[in-house]
């Protein structure tokens, strides 16, 4: 069996590389297809894009696929502000890292220089027999408007993100060598494994 891990985002492709490579269960990536699928994204969180996405590209593909969407909330920003899934885009245009940092510090900025806030992350997976499963998480930080020289490229927001206890940002404790550990990590790969089974 083979998993398509289907994003074109090359940090989410290592993630999932990653956590595929230690269940020992095999995978193929958008790239390995000629196909080009563009699937319309009308949800309005993050689960229901990640739903519409996971369907979209096994319906495609004919195969189990591994899709992820996510969602920014920024506490001390108003309603019509939130980022919400549009995180990446904004009045229409898709945003590279450097933009949303410039961005969402411009934002902070406004609001007194920092808010909690949070990512929601929703992991939609399809196995061999079409069954769906979903697993959505939030992930509660505190971002500030003065971003760090530090990036991970795919996680611009690890930039804007600060750990008061370790006095770092986030995209200087997630170096690469250790990006991929910890709680979250683990309880993710925990969730590979009972919808695609693995060692």
């Amino acid at each position: 069996m083979k998993v398509l891990i289907a994003t074109k985002n090359k940090a989410k492709i290592k993630k999932y590389t990653t956590m595929l490579d230690v269940l020992n269960i095999s995978y193929q990536t958008l790239e390995d297809f000629d196909k080009n699928i563009e699937v319309e994204e009308t949800g309005t969180t993050p689960k229901e894009n990640a739903i519409i996405k996971a369907n979209a590209y096994y319906k495609a593909f004919q195969m189990p696929v591994l899709v992820d969407d996510s969602g920014l909330i920024l506490d001390k920003l108003p309603p019509e502000k939130q980022p919400g899934v549009f995180v990446r885009r904004y009045h229409g245009k898709r945003l590279s890292d450097e933009e949303m940092i410039e961005l969402y510090s411009k934002e902070l900025e406004k609001v007194g220089g920092e808010s909690t806030g949070g990512f929601i992350i929703a992991i939609c997976i399809i196995d061999q027999a079409g069954e769906l499963y979903i697993k959505e998480t939030k992930h509660e930080r505190l971002f500030i408007a003065t971003p760090c020289k530090e990036r991970n490229p795919g996680y611009p927001m690890n930039s804007l993100i600060y750990d008061k206890e370790k006095k770092q940002y986030l995209a200087q404790i997630y170096k690469e060598e250790d990006k991929y550990r910890g709680n979250s990590f683990e309880t993710e790969i925990d969730f590979l494994r009972i919808a695609l089974g693995g060692k």
